[in-house]
């Protein structure tokens, strides 16, 4: 793969795929008139980063078709249009809304972290820096516009760690839940330390009883299971340990509820007969709480802490769509004025035709719009902070599947992991 191609992983889309944690939904808030000269008004957002204006949407309009692969900006009523202007704008939106929410949270970067966080993805994407050059020149990057890009990098971890750390503690009441209805994993069952001998004819059974005695020794019941054993532990002098289950029944049953220390046998289990010996009971045992407090703290924080994330997300993209407004041609699911009639807008309009179910040639999706499928090779991560699924860094778009019918499901998808993809095709 070029470097040019490689630049297709470059990890701006990372930026889109961090979970948060912890804010409450704003209330109250008023919903402005969008200012003259913008077409998207996004409140609260510092440095004049909510105003979005046609030239803003019309350079992300540009790097987006660029990163999806195709080669040349598609037209409207294109098949692809569509898909490159929804994602023009949520990428416009997500700059905004991450730039406003790490106001509110208090989090900055330094220039150090910034150059820092630069470095690290050129040496990891860019085999060269003739190649980093060239993603600038064929991507519609410009240098200010990637340190941007990776400046939200950092602000998104930063956000990530301090509210992953902000949940430090599990409740009492979770653990001791956890540890009633999980008793099972802390509890060691009985084992038998066993003298075993197995034999594939009763006969050789009957032989090794002769043999034993009343009373044999260890050196004497090592010598029968050597001479006479199938089982792996004549090896070992017969010596083997029992569980619940360890061996088939009736054998397993009577070495489970035998006595220590009386010679048994021969019984016949499964086209096989054993004799046995237990030498020593280790009863059932169950730790108790105060044993495995800690174990069960660190099992349950990390999903306490995800949960923490999750239950972010919805007051995030609540809080943050109340505060966007959307001229009429640029509005999205993600704009306060935004209104849908509940038609999925990836779907051919004639599935909402009458006798549309009737219709061989029509592929309908389901009511509930499902994540798109991944090209070969790529992997998914739900997108919070853009209420749709992502493709992660996956392999560069091939020409050919520019050209798809179907760019999604082609692989020629416009999410904003493919950025540069465009580069050296």
């Amino acid at each position: 793969m070029s470097g040019a191609r490689k630049a297709g992983l470059f990890v701006f889309g990372a930026i889109l795929v961090v979970l948060f944690a912890g804010i409450a939904v704003a209330q109250g808030i008023t919903k402005p008139s969008i200012p003259s000269g913008d077409i998207i008004y996004v409140q609260d957002v510092p440095d004049g980063k909510g105003n979005i204006s046609e030239d803003d949407y019309n350079r992300s309009f540009e790097q987006t078709w660029k990163r999806g692969g195709l080669q040349a900006a598609p037209k409207e009523g294109d098949a692809q249009y569509d898909q490159v202007r929804e994602a023009a704008i949520n990428d416009l939106l997500d700059q905004a809304w991450l730039a406003g929410q790490a106001q509110e949270m208090g989090v900055t970067a330094t220039d150090l972290q910034i150059n820092n966080e630069l470095e690290t993805i050129k040496s990891d994407q860019f085999p060269t820096p003739e190649a980093f050059q060239e993603f600038l020149k064929t991507s519609g990057f410009t240098m200010e516009e990637v340190r941007d890009r990776v400046e939200l990098q950092v602000l998104s971890r930063k956000i990530q760690d301090q509210i992953t750390k902000s949940v430090t503690e599990v409740p009492d009441s979770d653990i001791e839940n956890f540890y009633e209805t999980s008793k099972e994993s802390f509890t060691t069952p009985e084992s038998r330390d066993i003298r075993l001998i197995v034999t594939d004819k009763e006969a050789d059974a009957d032989k090794a009883i002769a043999e034993l005695g009343d009373d044999p020794s260890d050196e004497d019941f090592a010598k029968v299971a050597k001479d006479l054993s199938v089982h792996a532990s004549s090896t070992e002098g017969g010596k083997t340990v029992a569980t619940e289950g360890a061996f088939p029944d009736p054998a397993g049953a009577g070495i489970m509820s035998a006595e220590v220390g009386t010679i048994e046998g021969p019984v016949e289990a499964g086209k096989q007969f054993y004799v046995f010996k237990v030498t020593k009971v280790t009863p059932e045992e169950t730790k108790s709480l105060d044993e495995v407090r800690e174990q069960i703290t660190q099992q349950l924080l990390p999903t306490l802490q995800q949960q923490a994330m999750t239950d972010f997300v919805a007051d995030y993209n609540s809080t943050w769509t109340s505060r966007t407004f959307c001229e009429d041609e640029y509005t999205v699911a993600r704009c306060d004025n935004f209104e849908s009639d509940g038609r999925l807008e990836s779907a051919d309009p004639k599935c909402y035709e009458a006798g549309a179910g009737k219709n061989p040639d029509l592929a309908c999706p389901a009511p509930i719009e499902l994540p798109k499928p991944m090209a070969p090779g790529g992997g998914a991560a739900s997108s919070p902070l853009m209420g749709q699924t992502q493709n992660l860094p996956q392999r560069p778009v091939q020409p050919s599947d520019a050209n798809a019918e179907d760019p999604a499901a082609a692989g020629a998808g416009v999410d904003l992991s493919q950025l540069g993809a465009a580069a050296g095709q």
